[in-house]
């Protein structure tokens, strides 16, 4: 009879159709395993760079903020010198002499005092020249000023293009401070800080990574710096004011961290009292695949030294089996 034979056949055979079974059960619970804890480690790593770009951005942020507060005191105290209310002859050369004070810092454009109606009467820059006459009174300092500001008070102004001097056409932020003379306004001290300079040397030094892209707004969202250059740095520039919790930071006091497309973005604001900025850095999520792929690859490879393992003692079960059933 077939019967009798196929039965006693099956049942030779269970016990290692039951190893591969078991085998392909490991291998599956080993991939989902790799999965799952990749994944894990894939999120933790992405938090990671987050928080890291965080204390980077609120880093970068304290740090150009420290130095409007330096610079901003010291226009304030230049603002009252004697040579400045009476405009007298020493005048020009303590212009000069503040203009080297912060040459080597390669981020000062030059220093012009005006008249109580805004036209410029004196000017030092770092190129020696001295355009004067040109007309202010339509800057935000100079309104701030002859509105009531008080003696050494300073007042950051928002990103111009400059009308004069050694920064003539280029992007500036200014530092103001009012000038009295007898207790009466009798006109405003400005200083130009270049402002793509003082960006590349407080923000460049502190970088994620070297594809961090950082990203300078003013309060009504208009992009004053990029490091990432051309069209590309508009495109993404957009892209970042496109989402809701960032443009609501514009002008605010918050700090925060979020995922945007393909990329982990944190945001910080540089407050300096009558202008607020947003520095926003910005690195690929791609950086996260490239940290967690060792993961991976480890993983793998101990999944597989797991499976041939269990193949090689399988193999060996299975030939003593059938000895046994030999003998």
């Amino acid at each position: 009879m077939i019967w009798p034979y196929a039965n006693i056949v099956y049942w030779r055979t269970l016990p290692v159709r039951i190893w591969w079974v078991l085998l392909f059960l490991i291998v599956g619970l080993g991939a989902l395993f790799i999965f799952a804890l990749g994944r894990v480690a894939k999120l933790s790593v992405a938090e990671q760079l987050l928080a890291r770009e965080q204390v980077v951005a609120r880093a970068q942020a304290a740090n150009m903020a420290s130095f409007f507060e330096v610079f901003g005191n010291s226009v304030g105290v230049f603002a009252q010198l004697t040579s400045v209310r009476t405009r007298n002859a020493n005048l020009r050369s303590n212009m000069d002499s503040f203009v080297e004070q912060w040459r080597e810092s390669g981020i000062i454009g030059g220093v012009v005092v005006t008249d109580r109606n805004g036209v410029v009467q004196y000017n030092s820059n770092i190129l020696g020249t001295s355009d004067v006459g040109a007309s202010l009174p339509d800057r935000d300092y100079f309104v701030w000023a002859k509105a009531g500001a008080k003696e050494r008070e300073y007042f950051v102004g928002s990103p111009v293009v400059s009308r004069l001097g050694a920064t003539k056409g280029q992007f500036i932020v200014p530092v103001a401070s009012p000038i009295y003379q007898n207790g009466e306004f009798s006109g405003v001290v400005s200083a130009s800080i270049k402002l793509y300079p003082l960006a590349q040397k407080y923000l460049e030094l502190m970088k994620v990574s070297d594809a961090t892209a950082e990203y300078l707004f003013d309060a009504k969202g208009v992009l004053i710096y990029s490091n990432s250059g051309g069209d590309a740095a508009n495109v993404d520039a957009d892209e970042l004011l496109s989402d809701r919790e960032v443009k609501n930071a514009l002008g605010a006091t918050k700090e925060g961290k979020l995922l945007i497309g393909s990329r982990l973005v944190a945001y910080s604001p540089i407050m300096l009292g009558s202008q607020n900025f947003l520095l926003v850095t910005s690195s690929p999520s791609k950086e996260v695949m490239g940290i967690t792929t060792p993961i991976y690859i480890r993983l793998a490879i101990v999944l597989l030294l797991v499976y041939f393992t269990i193949l090689l003692f399988g193999e060996i079960i299975s030939r003593e089996m059938m000895e046994k059933k030999s003998e």
